[in-house]
């Protein structure tokens, strides 16, 4: 977070990130998607989540889920 954060905020963000992490998206789509949830929850502290990587590291390719072989 690049500022404190209200719980509410902060419950919203993790629900929706772990949630889309587990089904399998990439770690940047998973950030966007929480912020949008906070935003749409109505919520004031959506433009605070921040993701930051290792400059090594792709957030949109990044995936920490991923299907089974079929």
């Amino acid at each position: 977070m690049s500022d404190s954060i209200g719980d509410d905020d902060a419950i919203t963000y993790a629900a929706r990130f772990y949630a889309a992490i587990a089904d399998g998206q990439s770690v940047q789509s998973a950030h966007l998607l929480s912020r949008v949830n906070i935003e749409m929850n109505g919520l004031p502290h959506h433009e605070l989540p921040t993701l930051t990587c290792a400059p090594d590291v792709d957030p949109t390719a990044t995936r920490l889920v991923t299907s089974p072989p079929a």
